[in-house]
């Protein structure tokens, strides 16, 4: 933003431009979080050599501040002196709600000895901040934000995953939906996973999963999209079903069930997966879950990156 000393006549008598930033990291496991607000002072001109500025924040809702300003006082800061420091905001919903917050800013500009006919600039950042106090199964209460605005994106390699992550790109590559992809429809989180796995690989599935260890070591079914999304949960007899198999460094991907020919129409796959990457991809994306602290019905997005 520019300063500028205008005359009675409002000629321009000198000016300063001052570059104002400001950054903050909010913690998945706590209602806590500090935002650094930084001004420079710099590109002084004519009379200016110097301006004064102080800083207030504020944070709407339940959302409260240590302290209403990242510095104490007024700063008067010359060519290339910067004025700095942190604020810290808390927010505490109550157990099982969420609240949503928006921070904003007012930054004070004088120069002794003159009137300001503008003294304050106030913006607001544009993105919402969420924080929720979920209860765990233990009964504890976990609080903790992010920003809803933002889509968290699960990344799920062939050379950690294998089968699992050829079986998720195959469905995501050939199957309508294209779920996960930035082309296709975003997945969103379940909480109600086991159900939805029961209809898709357990018993409630009109066509059971039948295991095959002679193809696959430690076969287990593998859905797509997973069960703990709301775009899970098919019944698996209506799943594209197949075994993705590493055969002189490619994956290749074939039919599971003669009697089910794939038509690439169908809302699911359900592949033959081994039992330690099918449980690792699972793990992978609880860690997104509580490391992009995301609740029921949150989008996110998923790639194999070297598919």
């Amino acid at each position: 933003m520019k300063f500028t000393l205008r005359s009675e006549q409002q000629e321009v008598l000198s000016s300063a431009v001052l570059y104002v930033s400001s950054s903050a990291t909010l913690n998945a496991r706590s209602g806590n979080w500090n935002e650094e607000f930084l001004v420079e002072a710099t590109q002084f001109s004519g009379r200016v050599a110097s301006v004064n500025v102080a800083a207030d924040v504020t944070c709407t809702s339940k959302c409260t501040t240590t302290q209403s300003s990242p510095w104490t006082g007024v700063r008067a800061l010359t060519d290339g002196q910067v004025a700095s420091g942190t604020v810290t905001y808390r927010d505490a919903p109550a157990a099982g709600s969420e609240d949503r917050t928006k921070v904003g800013y007012t930054l004070k500009i004088t120069q002794t000895g003159t009137t300001p006919t503008k003294p304050t600039v106030t913006w607001s950042n544009p993105r919402e901040i969420r924080c929720d106090s979920a209860t765990t199964g233990g009964g504890n209460i976990s609080t903790g934000c992010a920003l809803p605005s933002i889509t968290p994106e699960l990344e799920l390699p062939l050379s950690t995953y294998g089968a699992a992550a050829a079986t998720y790109t195959w469905a995501q590559w050939n199957l309508p939906d294209k779920w996960g992809l930035y082309s296709g429809k975003p997945l969103t989180r379940a909480l109600d996973g086991n159900a939805r796995r029961e209809r898709t690989c357990g018993s409630k599935s009109s066509i059971p999963f039948v295991a095959k260890p002679d193809v696959v070591p430690s076969d287990s079914c593998d859905e797509f999209p997973f069960a703990s999304t709301q775009e899970g949960g098919t019944d698996g007899g209506r799943c594209a079903e197949i075994v993705a198999l590493l055969e002189n460094g490619t994956w290749n991907v074939y039919e599971a069930d003669p009697a089910r020919p794939v038509t690439k129409t169908e809302p699911c796959v359900r592949g033959h997966v081994p039992q330690d990457v099918n449980s690792l991809a699972g793990t992978a994306y609880s860690n997104l879950i509580q490391n992009q602290r995301m609740v029921n019905k949150d989008p996110f997005r998923m790639k194999v990156p070297d598919a």
